[in-house]
């Protein structure tokens, strides 16, 4: 719990990382996945699966996108603070923030906790805000081009499984709906923040006070405030960086989301693409090669482009880092090139969440609330 003699900054990050969130972040992923087990499992299927030495290279290539995830949020942090932390203190760091995000709503993420970590090694507090609102910014530029360009690319097929075009997708399907939503929605304060911080931000601030001044949206009003003094204090420390600066970041925040999304790849090459079960090998073969004459590299290149529509609908959703939602949805995204019942789909459900979620969220338990609380003695 909170102690009330703590600053207002650590009793908000411990709000974030409470036993409760954590608790519940654990319940909706493992609760889906125990169901779909009970539900799905047969060891007769289990048996089919060959461990070859394909399958364990291909795992041994998700763990080191795994670990090249994270070494490139690193280098982006040690980046944009000017080699302020050490790789690491950069490493624990971001431990830190992908704990807090796995156990806050995917739409909220971790900032509480990230601005309270960032502040404690006496970095400057404009320079605190300027990383976290930057990350944010450059997270959002990567999603909302790499999604403009694979749409342009592949189409409504892209975003789910039958969807022939985009009037389709969008009269007839939920989750059609949910992406256009989603992608408008980062377009809009993703462009919001863009231009407050890289063009002006007193344009900006005169927008958000003039749309929380409707009497429905009064109670937003003080966070507009602060959000429009971060977007003055990231605005003046970002201003006299040089272009290669900014394409650094760039490649640093690329580098970490196409990791993330290679590991799935990795575990359909794996398993799916080079299977010896004939079902699950014709099953992919008859949508990849026989209905879209694909080769083996617009194929992945597919995979990485559903996988970002799965994502950014996903990043909306109110339950911790996902949680839930991920695993019950990741069947539905995938099912047109891995078959979309049986147990093959769980042991891939189970590892790719191993990779991307429950690895952060288990070890953070550990690590993250005894580094708050060791943290929150040296705080006056």
């Amino acid at each position: 719990m909170p102690e009330k003699n703590q600053p207002a900054e650590y009793q908000e990050a411990m709000k974030s990382i409470s036993p409760g969130r954590i608790a519940l972040a654990i319940l909706l992923g493992l609760g889906i996945v125990v169901y779909m087990f009970v539900k799905e499992f047969k060891w007769s299927e289990f048996a089919k699966i060959e461990w070859t030495s394909q399958v364990y290279f291909w795992l041994g290539m998700a763990v080191i996108f795994s670990i090249t995830r994270h070494l490139s949020y690193m280098a982006r942090l040690r980046h944009v603070t000017n080699g302020f932390f050490s790789w690491k203190k950069c490493f624990e760091l971001i431990m830190v923030w992908e704990f807090s995000s796995a156990v806050t709503p995917t739409s909220v993420g971790g900032s509480a906790v990230a601005l309270f970590a960032l502040s404690q090694d006496k970095l400057p507090a404009g320079r605190t805000t300027m990383i976290v609102m930057y990350t944010v910014i450059l997270d959002t530029l990567f999603f909302l081009s790499s999604i403009l360009i694979l749409f342009l690319a592949f189409g409504a097929l892209m975003v789910q499984p039958g969807a022939n075009d985009l009037t389709a997708l969008i009269s007839q399907t939920v989750y059609g709906k949910i992406f256009f939503f989603a992608y408008l929605f980062m377009l809009c304060y993703g462009g919001l923040f863009f231009y407050g911080v890289f063009i002006s931000p007193q344009p900006v601030k005169k927008l958000l006070f003039w749309f929380t001044g409707f009497s429905l949206l009064k109670r937003f009003r003080s966070g507009a405030e602060k959000m429009a003094d971060e977007m003055y204090v990231t605005s003046s420390e970002l201003k006299n960086k040089k272009f290669t600066f900014h394409l650094l970041s760039f490649i640093c925040t690329f580098g970490a989301w196409s990791s993330k999304f290679l590991i799935l790849i990795c575990l359909i090459l794996g398993f799916v693409s080079h299977s010896t079960d004939p079902l699950v090998l014709n099953h992919y073969n008859d949508f990849m090669q026989s209905t879209m004459d694909w080769n083996a590299g617009i194929q992945q290149i597919f995979i990485f482009a559903r996988q970002l529509s799965m994502w950014i609908i996903t990043a909306i959703t109110p339950t911790p880092g996902g949680s839930g939602v991920a695993e019950s949805a990741f069947m539905i995204f995938h099912k047109d090139y891995i078959p979309s019942d049986g147990t093959l789909l769980l042991i891939l459900t189970v590892f790719w969440r191993s990779f991307t979620y429950y690895l952060y969220l288990f070890l953070g338990m550990i690590v993250v609330p005894n580094w708050l609380r060791r943290t929150a003695k040296k705080t006056p």
